[in-house]
């Protein structure tokens, strides 16, 4: 990793850096899963390397036997019994601390978060913000609920896009709600989720109530997903393992909440101020180099306003730099591994004659996976960026010739979990607001500020 203290501007900076550098000399630990409170072991270990720099091995896990995801949903169903039949007073005491320490520790967390997946200072932060946020929210709602019951053993089954406040937030409105929890994160962003687990262990929380298991070769995600015992599956993030889980044969009795990212994207019709859209549009895009769940990876903007749109971006993303994630100077960090780094480079070959901005050359001292995100436009209608979501840092910019081609264009794109838009025109927001189908918008603002909305969130969890 760069030698990072002449780029610590702030006191923050500085003790964040700290907390990167006690995550990083701590000693290696042993990950192991975890199933009915016991550490379980299989002697198939590996290791997991940072996408910051593939020299930092921060832990060795535990390959899953086979079958050992059907022992954590066995120690589940077991626990389930007694948990769920436990006063709703008694269930929320176990986690009645967590926001305040997550607060508390904000930093220490964020550093785990960064080193784990590559995400910025600003963006690691607002994960555990979000976690704590959101777990305080759902222990305030749980006094509402009454005598409603819960459904039984839920699956937590996440990647990389929200390392923390997405798995975190669900697993503990699943067990507050009564259920009991099989969680099983990303193997890139696996360690925050294990000290999540620690601070149960901490806290007493009952054996089997809460279950962790990490796979390599993710093969144990479909034996979970298909295990036909459990009531309900949160699936967020994207990928090839989140890919999957919308293949999956649910029954009428198989709650899914599905939080697989996006597009997210953003129609641009004459706004108030074109230079702060761009602005914002390049930080709805980039942030996280494109891998948030909240990620913007289309432009949807009319013909009278596409030439400045473009200028100006082209002008702003030469500036936009890649680095390494603990500088306070980078804007974003790397991508969470070298399949996606090689992934993002052959289409960026490919989309070189459709390339109309840039940002600027990655250091050749940084490690592969590290990529200077771009934005293109006039693909030719059939091109799948036209309508799905890669999870990589580029922007494909659709020109539209009318306000009816707008809506027709977000109708044929897969939006995911929000979409935007950037006008003066109060009209075509009010239409924006009623014909758009998506969880969550973001109007004449950045999406990098959004988070899964978990308002209600418990009642997802209980019958």
């Amino acid at each position: 990793m760069a030698d990072v203290p002449d780029f610590q501007t702030t006191e923050e900076g500085r003790q964040y850096e700290n907390e990167i550098m006690i995550v990083l000399s701590s000693e290696k630990k042993d990950y192991p899963n975890y199933f009915g409170g016991l550490k379980v072991a299989s002697g198939h270990e590996f290791k997991i390397a940072s996408p910051i720099d593939p020299t930092i091995e921060y832990g060795i896990f535990q390959e899953p036997d086979e079958g050992t995801m059907e022992e954590a949903v066995t120690a589940a169903l077991k626990a389930f019994d007694s948990w769920s039949v436990r006063p709703m007073d008694e269930r929320i005491s176990f986690f009645q601390a967590l926001p305040g320490v997550l607060r508390a520790r904000r930093l220490h967390y964020a550093a785990a978060i960064t080193v784990g997946s590559g995400m910025v200072r600003e963006d690691a932060l607002a994960e555990v913000d979000a976690a704590a946020d959101a777990i305080e929210r759902i222990l305030n709602e749980a006094k509402t609920l009454g005598r409603r019951r819960a459904q039984g053993v839920w699956a937590i089954i996440t990647a990389h896009n929200s390392p923390f406040a997405s798995p975190v937030a669900y697993a503990v409105a699943a067990m507050v709600a009564g259920n009991t929890v099989v969680m099983n994160p990303s193997k890139y962003t696996s360690m925050p989720i294990h000290l999540f687990y620690g601070l149960m262990e901490k806290y007493n929380l009952p054996a089997g109530v809460l279950n962790l298991v990490v796979d390599r070769k993710d093969d144990s995600t479909q034996e979970l997903a298909n295990d036909m015992r459990l009531a309900g599956i949160v699936a967020s993030g994207s990928g090839d393992r989140m890919e999957d889980m919308m293949f999956l044969q649910i029954d009428d009795e198989m709650h899914f909440i599905n939080e697989l990212k996006g597009m997210n994207p953003v129609v641009v019709y004459r706004p108030s101020d074109m230079k702060g859209t761009v602005r914002k549009i390049m930080e709805s895009a980039f942030d996280y180099s494109g891998q948030g769940l909240f990620s913007c990876s289309k432009v949807i903007i009319t013909r009278e306003d596409q030439a400045k749109f473009t200028d100006l971006l082209t002008e702003y993303m030469k500036d936009l730099k890649i680095d390494d994630p603990v500088n306070d100077t980078a804007f974003s960090g790397p991508l969470i591994c070298d399949k996606d780094a090689q992934k993002f480079k052959d289409m960026a070959l490919q989309l070189m004659p459709f390339t109309v901005a840039k940002a600027m050359p990655v250091s050749k001292e940084l490690p592969g996976n590290y990529v200077s995100p771009i934005a293109v436009c006039g693909l030719d209608p059939e091109d799948e960026l036209n309508y799905m979501d890669f999870g990589l840092p580029i922007l494909n910019i659709t020109v539209v010739d009318s306000v009816e081609d707008i809506f027709t264009e977000l109708e044929n794109c897969e939006c995911g979990l929000s979409a935007g838009i950037f006008s003066k025109d109060s009209k075509l927001i009010d239409r924006f607001k009623n014909e758009v189908d998506v969880p969550q918008m973001f109007i004449n603002e950045s999406s990098r500020s959004l988070r899964p909305a978990f308002g209600a969130v418990l009642e997802k969890f209980v019958k």
